[in-house]
């Protein structure tokens, strides 16, 4: 089914929004090709580039329905955290109400503050800044941590992403001895008879 002139509009707007993730001396030649799309060019350009989550539906209704991939690091009832896929650092996360809202509920900032702690107990970064956005109309919330200067945005790799879900997702394992102790008898406290 063909994509109606408001789909076009989401999806070039969408595209728009991405623009940061290229070379400055590119991105106004970027932004007149975008502008200057019909509707058909639009569905061949998602068709072409395997990009059918942007048809109808927003990017972030896509994730947290699952019919997009994404690298999840925590969630719950309400919210999906997933890693940025075009960091500005270690941990930069999305922390994405699962329905497509205007203004961000509670449970939502609670989950970044959640993250945000788990982000600094991992990495120990300077600081972490939460931040409010407003994508293709569905608000949500990032969790960036700051390691001194701010850097640009850059793609991170497929393995990259999934070997730091790993690592954040990771709980912390207890060593257990090999063999366990002999406990000796002496060891173990006598107490005194409990009275009723």
């Amino acid at each position: 089914m063909p994509i109606t002139s408001e789909e076009a509009s989401k999806i070039k707007e969408h595209l728009l929004s991405q623009l940061t993730n290229f070379p400055e001396d590119k991105q106004t030649q970027i932004q007149e090709q975008i502008n200057s799309m019909t509707d058909e060019e639009v569905e061949t350009f998602v068709k072409q580039n395997k990009l059918n989550h942007l048809g109808g539906q927003c990017i972030f209704c896509a994730i947290t329905s699952g019919k997009s991939p994404s690298h999840k690091i925590d969630g719950d009832t309400n919210n999906i955290a997933i890693l940025e896929i075009n960091p500005e650092s270690k941990g930069h996360t999305l922390i994405i109400p699962k329905e497509h809202l205007e203004e961000i509920p509670d449970t939502t900032r609670f989950l970044a503050q959640k993250v945000a702690k788990k982000l600094e107990t991992k990495f120990n970064p300077d600081k972490v800044e939460i931040n409010e956005l407003k994508i293709m109309e569905h608000s949500l919330l990032e969790v960036v941590p700051i390691y001194g200067e701010k850097k640009k945005r850059r793609k991170a790799s497929e393995e990259e992403l999934q070997e730091l879900q790993e690592e954040i997702i990771k709980t912390e394992e207890i060593e257990l001895p090999s063999k366990p102790e002999e406990i000796k008898s002496e060891d173990i406290p006598i107490l005194p008879p409990r009275i009723p």
